[in-house]
């Protein structure tokens, strides 16, 4: 079934359409307006930016938007099926094995930290798999860091409009269903295009590269350890009760959740600006970037056209061009080798290493 030259399946209209009714239910046609506008303008300049970081072969609307829907419907109700079923499983495992006075913050820290970002991030790029368009279109490692971003922006779009319409419409109103989704804007739907975008690396690295299906896990596993950390960071005030530590933590998150749209942008930026590299080679190493000397490229579908014949961005330094967009290697390759001891990465390697700490002792005193 096609709409306005973009296909939902019946069973996707049939999602749509309880998910509609469900939201205007829990509060009323004017608010559920108010917030999906609030929502998916936002999600939508998002992803326009992340489609023209591309500056050849940007991928087609048509495609984008079945990702995007994907993300908005489908992922959003096999994410909450899958966290209905988990997060009873593991409780009920977990009960005799933790200390009665924890239970009543157990199930919080097993759906948000544990549960959900394991769910949703196995949920959100399914699509990338199934759906032959999408498959068709990812002839560029950059393609999987888009589409992966579609899916993510999708889910966090719908994401914040039922937040929108139940925390933020019963703590205050309108008002406060519009102030919460400014703020999960700026910081929780970049997440879930940062964190998809991950695992979407991965898949383009799996489909075009013929690497085992293993990178495809290694970055999925990075997604929810990144989700993770943020939902623990999320969740902090309501668990520990301090306002300052909470405070200083969303403005950090936020910090966290632009710079990697950031980084995101910028790795796509380097990947775009590569002519073609060989089948079954890796990623820049995070440390090749600074050296200077060496042309990564990579093959595409469309073999040797002039099209593709592009200078390589790791090379353009050597003639004056800016090396800051590579920095955006680091968190997109999962290779060790490579020299180690960038600025900017040990900077952010302590930083995160601290910001786990503190999570981590804070959690281990009230459980312990």
């Amino acid at each position: 079934m096609k709409a306005a030259g973009w296909e939902l399946s019946v069973k996707q209209w049939v999602l749509l359409f309880i998910l509609i009714i469900s939201m205007i239910l829990i509060s009323d046609i004017t608010a559920f307006i108010g917030a999906s506008l609030l929502a998916f303008i936002p999600a939508y300049m998002y992803l326009k930016s992340i489609r023209n970081t591309e500056q050849y072969d940007r991928e087609p609307w048509e495609a984008l938007r079945i990702a995007f829907a994907w993300g908005a419907i489908s992922g959003v109700f096999l994410a909450l099926l899958l966290s209905a079923l988990g997060v009873p499983l593991l409780l009920f495992l977990l009960a005799d094995l933790t200390d009665p006075s924890v239970h009543d913050i157990l199930p919080v820290i097993v759906g948000a930290v544990i549960v959900a970002p394991i769910a949703e991030e196995f949920a959100k790029p399914l699509v990338m798999f199934q759906n032959q368009t999408i498959r068709r279109e990812i002839d560029e490692l950059e393609d999987g860091i888009v589409y992966g971003a579609a899916c993510g922006l999708g889910f966090g779009a719908t994401e914040n409009v039922m937040y929108g319409l139940t925390e933020g419409l019963a703590a205050a109103g309108f008002a406060g269903m519009a102030f919460l989704i400014v703020i999960r804007t700026v910081s929780s739907i970049l997440l879930h295009l940062v964190t998809t975008s991950y695992t979407g690396h991965g898949i383009a690295r799996y489909m075009l590269n013929g690497e085992p299906f293993t990178v495809v896990l290694k970055y999925y596993l990075v997604a929810v350890v990144v989700h993770a950390t943020w939902n623990l960071a999320a969740i902090y005030s309501l668990v520990f009760g301090s306002e300052t530590g909470a405070f200083l933590i969303f403005l950090f998150s936020i910090i966290l959740a632009i710079s990697g749209l950031q980084l995101a942008k910028k790795r796509i930026a380097v990947l775009d600006g590569v002519a073609t590299v060989p089948v079954n080679e890796s990623l820049p190493p995070a440390g090749s970037a600074w050296d200077g000397d060496s042309k990564w490229n990579r093959e595409s579908k469309w073999g040797g056209e002039d099209k593709w014949n592009r200078e390589s961005l790791w090379d353009s330094k050597e003639d004056g061009g800016q090396p800051s967009a590579s920095q955006a290697a680091t968190l997109y390759s999962t290779e060790t080798t490579g020299t180690v001891g960038s600025d900017w990465d040990w900077k952010s390697t302590l930083g995160t290493i601290v910001f786990l700490l503190f999570i981590a002792f804070n959690i281990l005193e009230t459980i312990l």
